[in-house]
This record gives structure tokens, sequence and C-alpha cells, in this order.
């Protein structure tokens, strides 16, 4: 079973306008300790390339119902 990252995120300026983000890791991820050994790492990239917004929560696993935006 491939794992992936799925994390909230919200705009600075408007803290209740939040978007869940996914992303989903290739074949080095099969586990979930191997998933938050590249969680943190893969978020901070992502964080540094979209100023505007925060990270709120993040959790490695299967997809929710809601999958939401693809990144």
């Amino acid at each position: 079973m491939l794992y992936g990252l799925y994390f909230l995120t919200c705009l600075a300026s408007n803290p209740s306008h939040c978007v869940l983000r996914v992303h989903t890791f290739g074949d080095e991820v099969w586990t979930p300790q191997q998933c938050m050994s590249v969680a943190q790492p893969q978020m901070a990239a992502w964080q540094r390339s979209h100023e505007r917004w925060r990270v709120e929560r993040f959790r490695c696993g299967k997809p929710p119902r809601d999958d939401g935006t693809r990144i």
C-alpha cells in the first residue's frame, strides 16, 4: 500500500479559508514510519514556495473521502 501525505493549509491573511492538499509518494514509501520521515521536509519545501499559506495539520495514510487539491 502506498501512503500519501495529507495536509491542511490556510491562508495567512484569512485563516478561515483552508484547503486540504495531497502529496502521493512513489514506491519509496511503504510504511507510515517512512511517510512520517519524509513528511516534514516535503511540507517545508511546499511552505517555502507558498508563502501566503500556513500548514495547519498533516497526516500520512489512506485518502480521506474528499482527497483535496493535488500538488
